[in-house]
């Protein structure tokens, strides 16, 4: 019954659910942006670049993010049906992504946040892909190497220097994968560094930029400005991931062996970005950066749990994303 009930979310209706999540939450927060949103993310060696460029292009900006935001949720969706992530068909990462990068709050670094959004996506694909499919040394790197190059547009991602190594040893358990694996994390920011020292500016500044960036507070307080409607939707999705989490850790038949590698490293990574969030230099971008994680997590939710249950939870889901985006346009 809940298989069946899952086909009946058809590609159509979830693609327009996103396109409008899509539309209306960058046309509020291009015309009315709260205080929070429009903190500036610190300052990284990519990421003051790309802020430079959207001060010239602030329109084009906003219409970039959200073809950003619109391929991100669409590629995201079909990532459980190619890989085989659930143990039946569904696409509800598509709406759920949307939620999560749009709906709460949007940064109005609208470049520097499509781009963290893509390169946290990205890397969990091509994650996925070696996973599941090629255990290929190629996919691997090219993970390592777009989370690698994330803390070179956001400053707080830098945990994940720290944090990754570890959580490869999750899904990739060899001493060669996690060779491959350490060098890619660390290549993005051993390249910069390189050419900032051929530009004169020494071999440590791109380093020593994001560290100081890391620990700068940003001004970004989220919850002094959280409003009712933002509190229901924060609810619902950790429901939903809280779900997730304890039908992964209980239910061990339900999901394959590498399916279940990969919702444990999805798991942790939520961790890690969780981490980035409590940061001073963090900002609004989080959201951008924690919706990879949340849409890999909640879909075996609407798979494995009752159908009356989950079409509520997705109601209240969106019911909640309409009402903060209006409370938060007042």
């Amino acid at each position: 019954m809940a298989r069946k009930k899952i086909v009946q979310h058809r590609i159509l209706d979830l693609s327009a659910t996103l396109f409008v999540i899509v539309v209306v939450t960058t046309l509020r927060s291009y015309f009315l942006p709260t205080d929070n949103e429009s903190i500036a993310n610190t300052l990284t060696p990519i990421g003051s670049f790309i802020q430079n460029v959207q001060q010239s292009l602030p329109l084009l900006s906003a219409l970039v993010w959200a073809m950003m935001l619109g391929f991100a949720g669409l590629d995201a969706g079909r990532y459980g049906p190619k890989f085989s992530l659930y143990p039946a068909y569904t696409l509800m990462a598509i709406p759920i992504f949307g939620v999560i990068a749009g709906a709460v709050m949007v940064s109005t670094d609208y470049l520097l946040s499509g781009i963290a959004m893509l390169l946290m996506l990205f890397g969990t694909k091509y994650l996925l892909r070696c996973i599941m499919r090629t255990e290929s040394y190629n996919d691997l790197s090219l993970s390592m190497l777009c989370y690698g190059t994330l803390p070179l547009l956001f400053a707080p991602a830098a945990i994940l220097y720290l944090v990754l190594p570890f959580l490869v040893l999750v899904v990739r358990n060899t001493w060669r994968d996690w060779v491959v694996s350490t060098f890619s994390l660390a290549f993005p920011l051993l390249a910069i560094s390189y050419w900032r020292w051929c530009a004169g500016l020494g071999f440590r500044s791109a380093g020593e930029m994001i560290y100081t960036s890391m620990f700068t507070a940003s001004e970004f307080s989220f919850f002094s400005t959280l409003n009712i409607a933002g509190i229901a939707l924060l609810g619902i999705i950790i429901v939903m991931v809280a779900c997730a989490i304890s039908l992964i850790i209980s239910d061990r038949y339900s999901l394959k062996v590498k399916s279940r590698a990969v919702m444990r490293f999805n798991a942790f990574m939520l961790l890690a970005t969780l981490v980035m969030f409590f940061m001073p230099g963090c900002t609004a971008t989080i959201f951008a950066i924690i919706a990879t994680p949340v849409a890999l997590l909640s879909p075996i939710v609407f798979v494995r749990m009752g159908v009356g249950f989950t079409e509520s939870l997705y109601r209240l889901l969106l019911l909640a994303a309409a009402a903060n985006m209006v409370v938060m346009s007042l």
